[in-house]
């Protein structure tokens, strides 16, 4: 690929990477204050949980939500159920594979288990619900105007 093409394709974007990054970041945050609420650990009106969880949950969401993200992008719908299913899906093979290899977690205990499913479900959510807020805005139909036609 010529320089020149890299260069049109970044600048075409770089005016919307402020949004993938509000998107990702208000997503660990809200994620983290999740787990920390639905965990039942006392401290979590503490910013330093909320902090070592949001480390955590960057990398899945990195690594699975974004460029599922991008795709989404090019043809944006505000708060898509299929969006919802798609990231759903994505984010039960996410967190099955977190935590299968970071906290070496049995499988077959992991998918018996009854919060697996809820925090699957919730990052999910939690990343759609952002990145319908941030980035999944209707394109704007411009009308054409009489000076354009042809007579």
């Amino acid at each position: 690929m010529e320089i020149w093409k890299l260069s049109e394709k970044v600048s075409k974007i770089s005016d919307v990477i402020p949004y993938y990054f509000f998107s990702l970041i208000l997503s660990c945050i809200s994620f983290s204050v999740f787990i920390i609420v639905f965990s039942g650990e006392p401290s979590w009106l503490q910013l330093m949980p909320v902090i070592i969880y949001s480390f955590y949950v960057v990398i899945p969401y990195l690594l699975f939500a974004v460029p599922l993200q991008i795709i989404f992008n090019k043809r944006p719908r505000k708060f898509n159920v299929f969006y919802l299913l798609i990231y759903t899906v994505l984010s039960f093979v996410a967190v099955f594979l977190f935590n299968v290899m970071l906290f070496r977690v049995e499988p077959t205990y992991l998918v018996e288990n009854q919060i697996y499913y809820g925090f699957s479900f919730a990052a999910a959510a939690i990343y759609w619900f952002w990145d319908s807020v941030f980035l999944q805005k209707k394109k704007l139909k411009y009308p054409s105007s009489s000076a354009n036609r042809v007579s």
